[in-house]
C-alpha cells in the first residue's frame, strides 16, 4: 500500500530522509542514532539512503538496517519515495506506476546515507 503526505499525518508511521538513522529499541520505539557510521553491534537501524534497481533507476529510499544478520536489510523493508509517496520496492502499485517487473528491480543495489561501520562501504548487492 503506497503512503502518501496524508497517511503520513494520520497513521503511526514514518520514514527517514536523507541522512537520518533511528536505532530500534524494543518492540516499537525508536530513538535518534547520531554516530558518524551505523555501527554493527547486533540491533536494527532505519535509514536514509539510495536504491539503485537492476534496471538503473535510483530512488530516494528509507530501509530497515538488521545488524544482526549478513544480508543486513531484507527487501520487505524497503521503502523507495516517488513523487512525494512511499512504495514497498516490490508492491503491485509501483511496478504498474513504473511499467516494471520484479526482474528488472532485482538484484538491486542499496547505499545508506552514513556510512556502516565496516570495511567497505558499499554499494552493496541485493539479490
Amino acid at each position: 500500500m503506497p503512503y502518501t503526505k496524508k497517511d503520513l499525518e494520520e497513521l503511526p508511521i514514518s520514514f527517514c530522509e536523507k541522512d537520518q538513522v533511528w536505532v530500534l529499541v524494543e518492540s516499537f520505539g525508536k530513538v535518534s542514532w547520531d554516530g558518524a557510521k551505523i555501527p554493527l553491534d547486533g540491533r536494527t537501524y532505519k535509514t536514509g539512503g539510495i536504491i539503485t534497481f537492476q534496471n538503473g533507476q535510483v530512488f530516494r529510499a528509507s530501509f530497515y538496517v538488521n545488524t544482526a544478520t549478513w544480508a543486513l536489510i531484507d527487501p520487505e523493508h524497503i521503502c523507495i519515495y516517488i513523487d512525494e509517496v512511499w512504495y514497498q520496492v516490490a508492491e503491485p502499485e509501483l511496478l504498474a506506476k513504473l511499467n516494471l517487473s520484479l526482474s528488472d528491480i532485482f538484484p538491486l543495489s542499496w547505499q545508506t546515507d552514513r556510512p556502516l561501520d565496516r570495511y567497505g562501504q558499499g554499494p552493496f548487492i541485493l539479490e
